[in-house]
């Protein structure tokens, strides 16, 4: 109830979901693109989570040590940031 779809075939059934205005479905998209920059080689630590940037959804990369040097601009038609993590204080 409430889903939201394309609205291509006027129905819920067979209907795409919108990933743009469901953060939580970025989530998914996470896992591939996390598992190629493994794939490409690389070995810290590595994170995905989304993120709101500008007013719209993106897929957040943030990594400890070296930057990964695979991760594209785009990933699926979401835009995909990169960030180093910080080193905690203390």
């Amino acid at each position: 109830m409430g889903s939201q779809t394309s609205g291509v075939d006027g129905s819920s059934e067979g209907g795409r979901l919108s990933t743009i205005q469901l953060p939580s479905t970025l989530v998914l998209y996470a896992v591939p693109l996390l598992q190629a920059v493994r794939r490409a080689g690389y070995r810290g630590k590595v994170n995905a989570e989304p993120a709101l940037a500008d007013g719209t959804w993106v897929l957040k990369v943030s990594y400890d040590g070296e930057e990964p040097p695979d991760v594209p601009e785009r990933w699926h038609g979401h835009r995909v940031l990169l960030e180093a993590r910080k080193p905690p204080d203390g």
